[in-house]
């Protein structure tokens, strides 16, 4: 247990990348590789006419993939705030 009494899991980091590629790989079986992660990213949009940024309903841990079909790199958002997982292809066919 942690100093806050939550039950915390003891996973090396290998682990734990598996465990989350595991995850990522029920939603989408193409992805091959976690190249890159963020514990927790939370998306905002800028309004130019008014000059303010307003929070979007995306939030969460971010890992950007290498998949064995196009679109072959994405950036994945598991959403904590909804059921949606955002994604976004970064790179287009050459």
């Amino acid at each position: 247990m942690s100093q806050s009494g939550k039950l915390m899991p003891n996973l090396d980091r290998n682990s734990t990348k598996l465990l989350n590629l595991t995850v990522l790989q029920r939603t989408d079986p193409f992805i091959e590789e976690i190249l890159l992660t963020a514990a927790h990213v939370t998306f905002y949009e800028f309004n130019i006419e008014t000059s303010q940024w307003s929070r979007k309903d995306v939030e969460g841990s971010l890992f950007v993939v290498k998949r064995t079909s196009q679109p072959r790199f994405q950036f994945i958002v598991m959403n904590r705030r909804n059921a949606v997982t955002y994604t976004m292809e970064l790179m287009q066919r050459i």
